[in-house]
């Protein structure tokens, strides 16, 4: 059975901050789905992040699954990788797609900044619905840093994730040194979240009287070239994934040749001294998000979270409609908001384009300037998308 993320978030912590959680947690995606369809703080903070899948099963009855998506076929891997996966400067990947018992790498290119290229790792049967669509949902997320970018300390100390990791062990990662922290969290365990909200339907998702039940599975970093390191860290879901399992998925990597993120437009008009810090390419709803700077990110904000990345703004491109608050009126193709700083131009009937002012780094009067200037191509037709111009 599907579900829509955006009706569980509504029940969970409203009026919350945003969260600010690591990639490798589940509230990520959710947080952006739902992004969209509302201008203001999106619902999901504190206890919030650690128990969302939890929720969908709760209200749903059953765990977040649904048939098997409409997946790119991918060769079957050897066991260790033929060479070495390297890291370029610019806005480029260097992973190509694989696959490995019922998970898939890949699609690539989902989304790469100056400071690394981030992969979704997929499992078979596992989506998330938007709009009545069903999209390839991620199990986990290989990245892969830029020489220097990643202190290794950071590795399963990440100041946003709920999740416990153990001590780190070492280990062998196709012939390159590793090590590997196990990751336990909780979740709520659903009869009891079942039960206690039939006897109270006002009570929210993550209150403490409900019990938990713990979940293990195994992170992994290694250093895939020269002193370049490379993490695993699976997302927070109920479905088994073993520590050979992660091994599997890890080992299953395989470089390929360099490839230019790309966007279904070209820039008419950016202010000066403005650049693209990150891209993104996905297979879900968010067709293209492009994140845009002044400045080239440094120190830490180079490896900073990918739903969480400095920027001065952020311009995204989504298969569907605007919802109504956010459609522009009858015969126009535009409509902002100055007060929160976003902007909706609607493309065509099947895709629009939202830019999100990030901070006072330009105007609102420049945020509809940049929307005029862009010349789409076919956004259904990627093989008719220019590549993101690198920030470097």
């Amino acid at each position: 059975m599907s579900y829509r993320i955006e009706d569980v978030l509504e029940s969970v912590q409203q009026g919350a901050p945003a969260p600010r959680t690591s990639t490798a947690d589940i509230i990520a995606n959710a947080h952006r789905i739902r992004a969209r369809r509302r201008w203001a703080a999106v619902a999901g903070a504190g206890s919030a992040v650690a128990v969302t899948v939890a929720v969908v099963a709760g209200l749903t009855g059953t765990a977040p699954h649904a048939a098997e998506p409409d997946v790119p076929a991918a060769a079957t891997p050897s066991p260790v990788p033929a060479g070495p996966v390297t890291q370029p400067v610019g806005l480029v990947y260097t992973v190509r797609e694989a696959r490995v018992g019922q998970w898939r790498i890949g699609p690539v290119g989902a989304a790469v900044t100056l400071g690394y290229q981030q992969i979704p790792v997929y499992r078979d049967g596992k989506t998330i619905e938007a709009d009545g669509i069903q999209y390839p949902y991620p199990d986990g997320w290989l990245t892969f840093y830029r020489p220097g970018a990643y202190d290794i300390e950071a590795f399963g100390a990440d100041p946003w994730t709920r999740a416990q990791f153990g001590p780190p062990r070492d280990v062998t990662i196709a012939g390159r040194p590793g090590i590997e922290r196990a990751m336990t969290y909780a979740l709520p365990d659903l009869d009891d979240l079942r039960a206690k909200r039939r006897a109270d339907p006002s009570l929210r998702p993550g209150d403490p009287s409900i019990k938990q039940e713990l979940y293990n599975r195994t992170a992994v970093a290694w250093k895939f070239d020269g002193g370049a390191w490379a993490t695993f860290l699976p997302g927070t879901g109920r479905e088994p994934l073993s520590r050979a399992e992660s091994l599997a998925i890890v080992a299953a990597v395989r470089p390929g040749p360099a490839e230019p993120v790309r966007a279904p437009y070209r820039f008419g008009w950016l202010p000066a001294g403005w650049k693209a810090i990150g891209a993104e390419q996905s297979p879900t709803d968010i067709v293209s998000r492009v994140l845009l700077d002044r400045d080239v990110p440094a120190g830490a904000d180079l490896v900073h979270p990918w739903d969480d990345y400095p920027a001065a703004g952020r311009l995204t491109v989504w298969q569907g409609t605007p919802k109504p608050g956010n459609a522009p009126r009858a015969g126009q193709d535009l409509k902002c908001a100055d007060h929160t700083g976003y902007c909706t131009l609607v493309i065509d009937d099947t895709y629009f384009a939202e830019f999100e002012r990030l901070g006072g780094g330009v105007s609102m009067a420049d945020v509809r300037r940049i929307l005029r200037g862009l010349t789409f191509t076919a956004v259904a037709d990627r093989s008719t998308w220019p590549a993101v111009p690198s920030g470097r």
